[in-house]
C-alpha cells in the first residue's frame, strides 16, 4: 500500500533555507516538494522519506565553518618609452620662427650661429618595470558572501573656462578619482573541497599616464582544495603605439601580464 503524503515544517538551526533546499530536492520522492519561508523548511512527502530527509538535514544543518579567504593579484610588465624632437629658433628680417623645447632630460644635440639662431635635437629613452603583488584577505562564514577592497584617490587636473565682465577666465582645478581593487567571494565547502563564486576587480593608473585607468574584472566559479592557491584567470596586454605633437615623436612599447589566484583556509 502506497504511503500517504504529509506536510511538516522544520525550523533551521544554522543553515539558510536557500542553501539547504538544493541539497534536499533530489532526495524527495515523486510527488513530494520541499520549499522554505522565514528560514523554515516546508516538506511534503511520505513518512519514510521524511525520516530520510531529517537524517540528511541533521548532518548538513550545522554551524557554518569560519574561513580565511585570500585573493592574490600578480602583475608583471615592462614599458619602454622613446621620445625624440626638434626645437629651436630662426629669425630672418621681420620673420621669426620658434619651436619651444618642451622635453625634459635625455640627450641634447644643439647648434647655434652668431645671429642667435639655434636648433636642438633631444632624444630620451626610459625603461620601467612593473611588479605588483596584491594579496587581499577577509574572514567569512561558509555559504555567506564576503567583500574586501583597498584603494587610493588619484588627483586629476582639469580646467574650467568661463566669461565674466567681458573677460575670459581660465580656472585650474583638481578632481579626485578613486582607484579601487577588491573582490566579492561566496565560498561553499564539501569536506576539504571548496567551490567559490568569485568576482575580483583590479584598478590602477597606467604608467606615465596619470589620467588613464586600467580596470580588470573577472567573474568565475572555481573549485579546489582548502589551503591551496587556485588560479582563476588572467590577461596579457601588449603596448605598441606612437604619437606626435608639433615636432616631438613618442613611441611606447611593452607588455603586461596579470594573474588572479585565490586560497581558502579554515579557521579552527
Amino acid at each position: 500500500m502506497a504511503e500517504s503524503m504529509k506536510i511538516e515544517t522544520i525550523p533551521m538551526k544554522n543553515r539558510q533555507v536557500e542553501d539547504v533546499i538544493p541539497i534536499l530536492k533530489p532526495l524527495v520522492v515523486e510527488g513530494g516538494t520541499v520549499t522554505g519561508i522565514n528560514n523554515k523548511l516546508i516538506v511534503k512527502t511520505t513518512p519514510s522519506n521524511l525520516k530520510q530527509i531529517k537524517q540528511v538535514l541533521a548532518q548538513i544543518d550545522n554551524a557554518p565553518r569560519r574561513l580565511m579567504i585570500s585573493v592574490k593579484q600578480d602583475v608583471d610588465g615592462n614599458l619602454n618609452v622613446e621620445e625624440s624632437g626638434v626645437s629651436g629658433r630662426y629669425s630672418t628680417g621681420d620673420v621669426t620662427i620658434e619651436s619651444p623645447d618642451t622635453g625634459r632630460g635625455g640627450t641634447i644635440i644643439q647648434g647655434k650661429d652668431s645671429d642667435g639662431n639655434v636648433v636642438r635635437y633631444r632624444q630620451l629613452e626610459t625603461r620601467s618595470r612593473l611588479e605588483d603583488r596584491n594579496v587581499f584577505r577577509v574572514q567569512a562564514l561558509e555559504g555567506n558572501p564576503a567583500y574586501i577592497s583597498t584603494g587610493q584617490s588619484v588627483p586629476i587636473p582639469n580646467q574650467t573656462t568661463f566669461v565674466t565682465g567681458g573677460a575670459v577666465v581660465v580656472q585650474d582645478g583638481v578632481e579626485y578619482r578613486d582607484v579601487e581593487s577588491g573582490f566579492y567571494v561566496l565560498p561553499r565547502l564539501q569536506g576539504d573541497n571548496v567551490t567559490l563564486l568569485i568576482s575580483p576587480k583590479l584598478s590602477r593608473v597606467s604608467p606615465n599616464q596619470a589620467a588613464i585607468f586600467d580596470i580588470q574584472n573577472v567573474e568565475t566559479t572555481a573549485s579546489g582544495r582548502l589551503g591551496e592557491w587556485i588560479p582563476i584567470g588572467g590577461a596579457t596586454q601588449h603596448y605598441n603605439d606612437s604619437s606626435k605633437r608639433n615636432l616631438i615623436s613618442t613611441k611606447r612599447r611593452g607588455q603586461e601580464q596579470r594573474n588572479v589566484l585565490v586560497k581558502v583556509e579554515e579557521i579552527k
